[in-house]
């Protein structure tokens, strides 16, 4: 995005920012800013005293918008807040000063939105990715703009699209999908029921009495998990858990922390099982351990908890896909002991 508006005529780079950067009660005071100022940039992976914006907007080389992307990913501890107070800062020379977040589907913190404190004293604005397709498309046709800069308006959009962030709604494809998974539910829940009933009823740290936050099938969005968990008995941490299920794109969210013992997180969608932990002694447990396994487990974090999880290929596992709770079960007996000697290790 940066590259295709750093290639835009001024024109053209005052009506993006204003429809897309600027919340509606600047755009008085952006108006004046553009009949004083020669240049806009976008700058990427700005680094600053308390972490690295992802874009930072400028006009003649002064911050005026701290842009944060946000697909599927945690907000960071005060990290809007702490990027408001740098873009006051940095845009002073300028009228306003605005931080952004700039995201699909994910929600701003409750506080963001109410400005003050919660923005760093900056106005917030929220964007959605699809506002950004949505004028592309005006771009990709426009006679003021080179065939370098329509290509690439072109090319962007597609990528959005294709990722599913052109639209923040269900469209044709999405309803359909919907539809056949009304149809398939009751054979899904019963799927991921058996492989749940089964480690329900093993052994060793899996033989813990059910707590209401469980789940033997939940469709984890933002994750792109199709998953269930069981918490695991341990003398020290009730943070504990084991969880199997598919894991589309799985380098997409998980991040690695393998050492070289251990496996690479794949690229393709893939099944898995795992070991993790939800609250902070349990975090802090597996962080501690997690050089122990080796292939082909590994160590990753997504969201607000971590693991030690191993992935096979989805494929292989869905050769028959009406035996997918069988191969699942017969997996997660082979690794039993291992899961067991993990868990019991955990200091």
């Amino acid at each position: 995005m940066a590259d295709f508006f750093n290639r835009l005529p001024l024109p053209l780079q005052s009506a993006f920012v204003s429809q897309i950067f600027i919340p509606d009660g600047l755009l008085t005071a952006f108006a004046a800013v553009v009949a004083e100022v020669t240049s806009f940039r976008l700058e990427t992976q700005r680094q600053i005293g308390s972490g690295r914006i992802d874009i930072v907007l400028l006009a003649d080389d002064v911050p005026i918008v701290a842009i944060e992307n946000k697909i599927a990913a945690q907000f960071q501890d005060d990290q809007l807040t702490s990027y408001g107070r740098w873009i006051k800062a940095a845009a002073r020379s300028r009228r306003f000063a605005v931080v952004c977040l700039l995201t699909h589907l994910t929600s701003p913190p409750p506080e963001f939105m109410r400005g003050g404190e919660g923005s760093g004293k900056a106005t917030p604005h929220l964007v959605r990715w699809s506002s950004i397709a949505g004028l592309l498309l005006e771009f990709a046709v426009s006679a003021d703009a080179r065939d370098d800069v329509k290509l690439l308006a072109r090319e962007l959009r597609r990528f959005l699209e294709e990722n599913d962030m052109s639209t923040e709604y269900a469209g044709r494809d999405e309803f359909a999908a919907a539809l056949v998974y009304l149809r398939a539910g009751a054979q899904m829940d019963h799927t991921f029921s058996t492989i749940f009933t089964h480690v329900k009823e093993k052994d060793g740290a899996f033989a813990k009495n059910e707590t209401k936050n469980e789940y033997h099938l939940k469709f984890d969005t933002p994750y792109k998990l199709i998953w269930g968990w069981t918490y695991l008995a341990h003398g020290r941490f009730d943070g504990l858990l084991f969880g199997y299920g598919i894991s589309l794109e799985p380098n997409t969210v998980f991040t690695s922390g393998a050492i070289s013992t251990q496996a690479p997180i794949p690229a393709t969608d893939s099944a898995f099982i795992c070991v993790g932990a939800d609250n902070k002694r349990s975090i802090q447990a597996v962080r501690a351990a997690k050089s122990a396994p080796s292939k082909p487990w590994t160590y990753a974090e997504i969201g607000k908890w971590v693991a030690v999880i191993s992935f096979k290929p989805l494929h292989d596992i869905m050769e028959k896909p009406q035996s997918f709770a069988q191969e699942m079960i017969r997996w997660i007996d082979r690794e039993t002991d291992n899961v067991n000697e993990f868990v019991a290790a955990l200091k």
